[in-house]
């Protein structure tokens, strides 16, 4: 009796794909580095520290254009290359929370829209990009931003002492403003709390929104450009996979027959 190995053949992977990939990947990590170290500014209605910049831009298009996966690792990528041309300021502290913010809101948004056929991915996609850059900004800087900028900057331990009484008045004159002048009772027992309320939960949404509406007339204008590079058309790939599966099985019972 003659038994026979069945082979399954795989599909070889398309180099040029691999290259222009890389290559959309290369130019939006060099967008986005370029708008991170310069394109950005303060607020004076929230603490000096917080930088406006719209660097996320490219990697929200990143996300829409490539997947989530490219957006990711040009979030990487930025603030690698931030860290060697520029160093940090914050002593990284900035930089790594700016790296979980953007995978928060560029993962789950290229998820929405590459994945899945909902009827409005594409508005569902931007309020993913708020939700996830708020609530990793309020999650950040609770667990990772302000203790570490307190541990490094201001010498103290701040699971000891809490939070550091120059870092409450550097937030001190913004929270004035942002309330009109009514609030005066800052203090190291309640910093965290008035902090997440009146600057991160405000900033990270301004700046989201601000981000989404530039974002939205580009994206709209580059929905042309996402099928000409031939990214997003997985179907063709998968049903020639299936044509070659199936006819590797009408060969193995051809040759079944002929025995």
């Amino acid at each position: 009796m003659m038994t026979e190995t069945k082979t399954k053949k795989r599909k070889p992977l398309n180099n040029s794909l691999i290259i222009k990939r890389i290559a959309f990947d290369a130019i939006f990590s060099a967008i986005t580095v370029v708008l991170y170290i310069f394109a950005k500014f303060n607020i004076p209605i929230f603490p000096s520290f917080l930088d406006i910049n719209f660097s996320m831009i490219p990697v929200i298009i990143c996300a829409f254009m490539l997947g989530p996966w490219d957006a990711g690792i040009v979030v990487i990528i930025r603030c690698l290359l931030k860290w060697a041309f520029a160093g940090s300021g914050t002593g990284y502290v900035g930089e790594l929370a700016d790296v979980l913010i953007g995978l928060a809101a560029c993962l789950p948004a290229g998820a929405i829209y590459h994945y899945t056929n909902l009827k409005h991915k594409t508005l569902l996609s931007f309020v993913m990009v708020c939700a996830g850059w708020v609530l990793m900004g309020i999650l950040s800087n609770i667990l990772i931003n302000i203790p570490w900028y307190t541990n490094l900057y201001f010498k103290e331990n701040y699971y000891e002492t809490g939070v550091a009484q120059p870092l409450v008045g550097m937030c001190s004159d913004a929270f004035k403003l942002i309330t009109f002048g009514n609030f005066t009772s800052l203090n190291k027992d309640n910093f965290m709390f008035y902090y997440i309320v009146l600057a991160i939960i405000p900033f990270n949404l301004f700046l989201s929104l601000i981000v989404v509406l530039v974002t939205f007339p580009i994206h709209k204008r580059l929905r042309v450009l996402y099928d000409m590079i031939d990214f997003n058309k997985k179907s063709n790939t998968k049903n020639e996979t299936i044509i070659e599966e199936e006819n590797s099985d009408n060969n193995d019972e051809d040759n079944k027959e002929a025995l």
